[in-house]
């Protein structure tokens, strides 16, 4: 049996995005500590700015939020962040 990495990074059965509000239940469960609140602000933002014909500013802010969710979920990518955090880790 291998060793398992001390911070215990694994990849969760993720639900499926399609709505907004998928997006926040899996912003609560999935993503980084302060993704939810972050999100609704950064949301109401682009909304309040955007012309009532365009909300691509809002559309942006929700694909960067669902990517957030994606790359936590990635036990590859999260690894090298702690490596990148920790100075490279014994090299």
């Amino acid at each position: 049996m291998s060793a398992q990495p001390e911070h215990g990074w694994g990849a969760m059965p993720l639900p499926e995005i399609r709505t907004v509000d998928d997006l926040r239940s899996a912003l609560s469960r999935y993503g980084f500590p302060g993704d939810g609140e972050r999100f609704e602000e950064e949301l109401a933002t682009a909304i309040g700015a955007s012309p009532t014909n365009d909300f691509a500013g809002a559309a942006a802010v929700v694909r960067a939020y669902r990517h957030r969710v994606l790359i936590r979920n990635s036990p590859e990518i999260m690894t090298a962040l702690e490596e990148t955090r920790g100075g490279g880790g014994g090299t």
